[in-house]
């Protein structure tokens, strides 16, 4: 059917639904149940709560404070604090680098120069909680926050920078501008520096496990040679494998090891990292795939899940605090959390974990009676949400909002170069051609027939005018009878909101598509048609 759109009007519209088998996931919703007890793995930013505490000083009990709302309102079963970032040791200290100078860590000093680590109380509490506690290190965190580590280097080592890779941080020190802020894994030198502080870490606290973090950030060896240089980082993750099995033989218990990396396989092996290799070699026990910034709708997690599954590796990909780089709303609500993490359980995961959930904290203000705290609005209550996503059963009896945009902005382009949007685009020139857009939806239809059936309704921007001619599908397949609403932005630059509510039925388990085509150009519009964000909400009635 052939559409002439009219201005802020409803319309008769053309959807499709494709009767071809179902050639994305590969497997019945269900089969795949998570493995183990492990839901929710919540990793914490080097400053996720050491901003608000007590600037004279950090209390025992303010530190245990933290943990025990992990376990209470978060629900949490793995506590991932990072200790080790840019150079710098925080939570504790070690003869082998330097502590972390920022004002938000100098907190702890008072009790680091009572022989205190603070890290020891974490690791403490979190047992009596029953939760688990694993050390993080991020692997070559490119804030830019240390650059005396650097000018060191570059006096003494100058071969261990890895040159040609700017600060992430508008805030970063100019010096790190020019001498460089990450490390460089080709030189054996620098895996060995690091090794010794993880393995002084693994023997002398009391961790259930490791976990490095390349997703801040993944670049790791000289630009251009990444791709060839994945054996140095393979060689250093089974030398910290069998460091782990030795330390874990002495205390009586395995220590696990688990690795926060980008959210394909192709594009870790693009960066020099090798986690299919990881993975059946038996190197590591979970692994957290998601992209360096943004919570990724899109992602085809299956691909880790089946490389996983028969070594006994765990998956848990990661949700991140913000919906995207360009968004009208810059953090995930509710209902877009439940929304990821139904596509996370729904490709065979085992649970999911978290990355910058602090930015749910919002803004500060003094808390009553001591003016040296500042509290947080939403801290601890934000990580409420957390308890409501930890069951996959639960996820189906509240609103679901799918968001499938490009992470990094409609010209953005991702910082790792390995991210690949879905993207529409009908030259106007040569109308005829269908483009598609791929959107996924992990949701089982089957289980929608035994309860009341939700509301769906189908969103996205396409950048037409209001004489364009266009037809859209959804999987290949005309359905007539739905009805399209066209918001028309005052700006005629910008592109068209349109809404349909779509039969429940007509969706597929995994991934759908989006299908539209241009039939006759407006006469005077310039441009071409591009759609690069498409939005599913599912809408039940919640108790």
């Amino acid at each position: 059917m052939m559409l002439r759109l009219p201005r802020k009007s409803w319309i008769p519209f053309v959807l499709v639904v494709s009767s071809m088998a179902d050639v994305s996931l590969g497997v019945p919703p269900g089969v795949r149940d998570p493995l183990g007890d492990r839901r929710v793995i919540y990793n914490s930013d080097l400053s996720n709560t050491t901003c608000h505490l007590s600037e004279a000083g950090a209390t025992e009990d303010e530190l245990r404070e933290v943990v025990r709302n992990y376990a209470a309102v978060g629900a949490i079963d793995t506590l991932v604090q990072e200790i080790w970032h840019q150079g710098w040791s925080t939570f504790w200290r070690t003869e082998k680098c330097s502590y972390d100078s920022r004002f938000q860590h100098e907190r702890l000093l008072p009790l680091l120069n009572q022989g205190v680590a603070p890290v020891e109380i974490y690791i403490d509490e979190c047992h009596r909680q029953g939760m688990e506690f694993f050390a993080g290190f991020r692997m070559n965190d490119r804030h830019g926050h240390n650059p005396e580590f650097f000018e060191e280097l570059n006096r003494q080592h100058p071969d261990w920078i890895l040159t040609g890779y700017k600060p992430t941080s508008r805030s970063a020190d100019p010096r790190s501008r020019e001498l460089g802020c990450a490390l460089n894994y080709a030189q054996e030198e620098v895996r060995e520096f690091l090794f010794e502080i993880v393995e002084e870490a693994a023997n002398r606290f009391d961790v259930d496990g490791i976990e490095f973090n390349f997703t801040r950030m993944p670049d790791c060896f000289p630009r251009g040679q990444a791709e060839e240089s994945h054996e140095h980082m393979t060689r250093f993750v089974r030398k910290i494998r069998r460091m782990l099995d030795e330390t874990g033989r002495r205390k009586g218990r395995k220590l696990e090891f688990g690795v926060r990396v980008l959210q394909h396989v192709e594009g870790c092996r693009k960066m020099g990292l090798d986690v299919a290799r990881w993975i059946s070699e038996e190197l590591i026990d979970y692994v957290a795939p998601g992209d360096v910034g943004f919570t990724d709708f899109n992602a085809k997690y299956e691909e880790f899940v089946e490389l996983a599954r028969p070594a006994g590796c765990r998956v848990y990909p990661q949700v991140e605090a913000r919906v995207g780089y360009h968004r009208r709303t810059p953090y995930h609500t509710l209902s877009q959390y439940r929304a990821a993490v139904t596509n996370i359980f729904g490709a065979g995961a085992d649970g999911f974990s978290t990355q910058n959930f602090q930015y749910h904290w919002g803004p500060r203000f003094s808390a009553p009676g001591d003016a040296g705290v500042q509290v947080p609005a939403m801290y601890p209550q934000a990580m409420q949400m957390l308890k409501q996503l930890r069951d996959p059963d639960l996820l189906k009896t509240g609103s679901r909002h799918y968001v499938f945009a490009p992470l990094w902005g409609p010209d953005g382009i991702d910082p790792t170069g390995t991210y690949m949007p879905e993207r529409i685009e009908l030259k106007r020139a040569a109308p005829g051609p269908r483009g598609e857009f791929r959107f996924r939806l992990c949701e089982s239809v089957a289980s929608w027939a035994t309860d009341e059936e939700p509301r769906v309704t189908l969103a996205f921007w396409p950048t037409i005018g209001p004489e364009d001619v266009i037809s859209v599908d959804v999987n290949g397949e005309v359905i007539s009878g739905v009805d399209i609403e066209y918001h028309w932005p005052d700006d005629p630059r910008q592109p068209v909101h349109c809404e349909c509510l779509l039969d429940p039925a007509l969706l597929r388990y995994g991934d759908n598509v989006l299908g539209m085509r241009l039939i006759k150009s407006a006469a005077e519009s310039e441009g071409d048609i591009v759609l690069h964000e498409v939005e599913v909400h599912v809408d039940v009635s919640e108790p």
